[in-house]
């Protein structure tokens, strides 16, 4: 065929048969040969698989009120944003979620998995303006809401903390200050805080160390506190009785040509262990700490969780440290030191924890921070309950030293924790102050301390345990008992007043209402008690000598839950005692049993006592004693 002498329209008529030629083969291609390919593509076109948002679960507190929340986008309702109702509050705790939808702090890190839920899928039908088209769309796998997590925290009881603190900050011109109250039956953490915090809901402010909780974070020599663990260690053991006397050391104890010497900051002449608490003696914790030997002071700290994580569900929880007794003895010296709080590491949870074991009868518990768990409608998943680790020491022991404890704050370095607006609150507790280590110079800095104390309320049948730290005060009154302690005092004031947190003057809150065991026996003659026990069918033990004696104050049995201990004493609290003649130490140990004040002058023993022997007493009033030496 000649295709130049082809005419016009003979070419037209090729080239459409060719057109039409390519168009049958291309159908038959796409219907026949590839039509499961060229159907895939087409339904790709028109839908899309998305994912489905799941719920983030709430954050509350004990009482439901709401910490975090979910704040969804109007425009696409697979993208929310996470909310802090309560802005700064307990922020340290709550934590915060990252952008990509992940906890980032926090609990909010530390159950992310269970808060975040699980996604589902959803194939969306679009279209030619890709818009959805609802009708066709359907949801593949429906999303599972994340749980809700209910915490032992009290928003009320937190408020009065961060508040304390932050006036305390500024009131000693401290770098910052951290406070937890824990319940020492249950473990149950009921507000725990740093100062200062943050705004989890600003994009803008730069969070850094503001983000740290010091409670259970912070790694530092506890100092005088830890004397609790080094007395605990010597009575549990029998090594040194309460009324052992140390010999009148002056100022300073020097053991040998070549030691280095121990000090305390004033001459307290001859003591015994709870005037050496009382006066917070290093010097004497130090003899003690020697007495008692490497070994059992030790694993005596150990059993009381030193040197080891308090939980596994406290975010940034540091572990401290503890030596090992070859360590402490590899001189002369480490070991003394350590009867006094040096050469250790501790976290302000260990130590809440250790004097919670005192506070209950001397059970260790784990601390909670969980109180539940709820799925998305409300109802109970999960529940948590006091976890008990071992028990520390013994019951004598534990009143041993909550006597001491009381008369710290009753007579001794603590006496600015006393209250005036809650005088029949009798509380108990040790202050501390340590000095700061300085790595450069591998010396302590007296111009920076640690300021501590950590109290009992009341100091029998305790409701609350509190530890409070200020870090760095620069005020004059920068000791534990001058910084820390009226923080303390502010936040039992709060928590006293509060009609929500108040707890009963003799708070058996661990007993059931309407139970055998719902009776005052605070008072009784042991014998009446018993008559009473017996009626209602009352488990109940005493501790203390039935003849004559009288209850003093009670506790829940840490052996059965169903009954009582009965603590009995021959003090009438209601009538002032017969000092005359009765040294200060015997005086004072006398009236740690009346809720007064006391006040002496002079040395010796007690010549004049006011109010007189067996004089009705009236709430706050102030035992004054005049001391004469004989000759």
């Amino acid at each position: 065929m000649n295709f130049l002498n082809t005419s016009p329209i003979g070419i037209c008529r090729m080239f459409v048969l060719g057109v039409v030629g390519v168009l049958a083969f291309q159908t038959f291609n796409i219907q026949v040969l590839n039509r499961e390919v060229y159907q895939q593509e087409t339904k790709n076109m028109v839908t899309q698989t998305k994912n489905v948002y799941a719920e983030r679960g709430m954050i509350m507190d004990r009482n439901g009120v709401v910490f975090a929340d979910n704040l969804r986008d109007n425009e696409n309702a697979t993208d929310f944003t996470r909310i802090f109702l309560q802005g700064k509050l307990a922020s340290q705790i709550v934590g915060k979620v990252g952008y990509n939808g992940i906890g980032s702090m926090g609990v909010e890190r530390m159950f992310d998995s269970r808060l975040r839920g699980n996604e589902g899928f959803r194939l969306s039908y679009q279209d030619a303006r890709r818009n959805e088209i609802y009708g066709r769309s359907e949801n593949v796998a429906e999303a599972e809401p994340g749980k809700n997590l209910v915490l032992t925290i009290d928003k009320n009881m937190q408020e009065i903390v961060e508040n304390a603190l932050k006036q305390g900050v500024e009131e000693f011109m401290a770098t910052s200050a951290s406070a937890v109250v824990v319940d020492p039956y249950t473990g149950e953490i009921l507000a725990m805080a740093s100062y200062p915090t943050y705004d989890p809901n600003s994009k803008k402010q730069v969070v850094g160390r503001m983000s740290k909780n010091d409670i259970v974070a912070m790694s530092y020599e506890p100092g005088s506190t830890f004397k609790v663990v080094t007395a605990a260690a010597a009575l549990e053991n029998g090594i040194v009785s309460p009324d052992t006397i140390f010999a009148d050391e002056g100022k300073c104890w020097k053991w040998s040509e070549r030691s280095e010497k121990i000090c305390d900051t004033h001459v307290y002449g001859d003591m015994d262990m709870g005037e050496a608490m009382v006066q917070s003696s290093n010097i004497v914790f130090g003899k003690i700490a020697d007495k008692v030997g490497a070994d059992k002071l030790y694993r005596m700290a150990r059993n009381f969780g030193f040197g080891m994580k308090t939980s596994e569900n406290l975010y940034g929880e540091e572990s401290g440290k503890l030596y090992q007794p070859y360590e402490l003895t590899r001189d002369d010296r480490t070991l003394k030191t350590m009867g006094f709080g040096h050469a250790l590491m501790a976290t302000p949870i260990q130590l809440v924890m250790a004097y919670s074991a005192v506070a209950n009868g001397g059970y260790l518990m784990v601390p909670q921070i969980v109180k539940e768990w709820r799925d998305s409608k409300g109802e109970l998943v999960e529940k948590s309950k006091p976890d008990t680790v071992r028990r520390v020491i013994s019951e004598k022991t534990a009143a041993e030293i909550r006597k001491m404890l009381h008369r710290v704050v009753n007579n001794g370095t603590a006496k600015k924790v006393m209250s005036k607006k809650i005088p029949d609150v009798v509380f108990g507790g040790k202050t501390g102050t340590a000095e700061k280590y300085n790595r450069e110079t591998r010396k302590y800095d007296r111009d920076h301390q640690v300021a501590s104390f950590i109290g009992l309320a009341p100091v029998e049948d305790a409701r609350f345990v509190c530890m409070v730290l200020v870090d760095d005060p620069q005020t004059a009154q920068h000791h534990g008992g001058n910084s820390a302690g009226p923080i303390f005092r502010r936040i039992m004031e709060g928590a006293y007043y509060h009609p929500d947190l108040s707890p009963l003057s003799h708070s058996m809150a661990v007993v059931d209402q309407n139970s055998p065991c719902d009776d005052d026996y605070t008072g009784m003659m042991a014998a009446d008690a018993k008559q009473l026990a017996a009626a209602k069918n009352c488990k109940i033990h005493f501790e203390g000598s039935e003849e004559n004696g009288r209850v003093i104050s009670m506790r829940r049995d840490m052996g059965d839950s169903l009954g009582l201990v009965l603590f009995l004493g021959n003090v009438d609290g209601s009538r002032m005692p017969n000092f005359k003649g009765l040294s200060l130490k015997d005086a004072m140990e006398v009236a740690s049993n009346v809720r007064m004040k006391v006040e002496f002058t002079g040395k010796g023993r007690v010549v004049a006592q006011s109010p007189k022997a067996d004089e009705v007493l009236s709430k706050g009033q102030v035992c004054k004693l005049t001391l004469k030496e004989k000759g």
